[in-house]
C-alpha cells in the first residue's frame, strides 16, 4: 500500500477537465466541504460513532436519514447526482465487494460513453477522523475503467496494489492498467480514506472512460468518526 496526502491545490481544480488515458470524462463543479468553526475541539471528549451496512437492509439506502451506531446523536444521509439511474444504484448488498461481506454499491450505467455520478455523504453536525474504504476500483478491457474523484478538501489515501493515482480530477484513483478486474474476495483494488475534519460532507465522483458494460460499480466500506464537544 502507498500513502498519499491530498494536494490542496488540485482540490481546487474541480471542474472540467480531461482525464489521459483514451478517453475524456468531466466532474461537476460542486462547492467544498465547509469546515466547522474551531471551537468544535477534542477537550470536551469524542465519541465514535460507525455507520455500519450490516445493520441496514439490502436494498436503496441513498436518500434516507441514516442512523449510526455509538450514541453520538449524528444522523447520516448519502445522496447521488448526475448518472445515476443504473440498476444497483446505491443498494447495499452482501455479495463480497472488496474483500467485505456487506457494502453500499455505486453502479455505472451500460451503453453509455464517460458516465459520472457525484456521492455526498452529509452529517447531521460536524464530525472528526472520518475514515471509510473505496472498494473494487479496477478495469476490464472492453468494458469498464473505474475513475473515482475525491471533491473534498484534506484527505488522506492509501492505495492498494492494484491502484494507481492521487485522486485529483488530473489522477483519478483507477486501476494500474485498463485490463486489472480483480475478484470480490479481493482487497487489491481498495483504497482507504481518512478526512482529519472538523467537516459536515464528502464527496467524491464516480466515473468511467468510454462507454461500459457489464454492469460496473465500486462500493464504499462502513463509515467510522468522531463527534466531538
Amino acid at each position: 500500500m502507498t500513502p498519499h496526502v491530498q494536494d490542496h491545490e488540485h482540490a481546487r481544480l474541480i471542474g472540467r477537465r480531461a482525464v489521459a488515458r483514451g478517453a475524456a470524462w468531466s466532474v461537476p463543479v460542486v462547492a467544498l466541504a465547509v469546515a466547522a468553526p474551531a471551537s468544535a475541539s477534542t477537550s470536551g471528549g469524542c465519541l465514535t460513532g460507525k455507520l455500519d451496512w450490516d445493520g441496514l437492509k439490502n436494498e436503496k439506502q441513498t436518500g434516507k436519514v441514516l442512523v449510526p451506531t455509538g450514541s453520538t446523536g449524528v444522523t447520516v444521509m448519502i445522496t447521488t447526482t448526475g448518472d445515476t439511474t443504473a440498476a444497483g444504484n446505491g443498494v447495499v448488498t452482501d455479495t463480497i465487494t472488496g474483500g467485505l461481506s456487506k457494502v453500499i454499491r455505486f453502479t455505472s450505467e451500460n451503453n453509455h460513453r464517460n458516465t459520472v455520478q457525484q456521492v455526498t455523504v452529509t452529517f447531521s453536525k460536524a464530525v472528526r477522523n472520518v475514515s471509510f474504504s473505496l472498494l473494487d476500483v479496477d478495469s476490464k478491457t472492453g468494458g469498464y475503467q473505474d475513475l473515482v474523484t475525491i471533491l473534498t478538501a484534506g484527505w488522506t489515501g492509501t492505495k492498494h496494489s492494484n491502484v494507481i493515482g492521487d485522486g485529483t480530477p488530473a489522477h483519478p484513483y483507477r486501476a494500474k492498467n485498463t485490463n486489472s478486474p480483480v475478484l470480490g474476495s479481493s482487497a487489491d483494488s481498495n483504497v482507504d480514506l481518512s478526512f482529519a475534519g472538523p467537516l459536515t460532507s464528502i464527496s467524491f465522483a464516480y466515473a468511467q472512460d468510454g462507454r461500459m458494460t457489464g454492469d460496473p460499480f465500486i462500493g464504499i466500506s462502513d463509515i467510522v468518526f468522531q463527534s466531538c464537544t
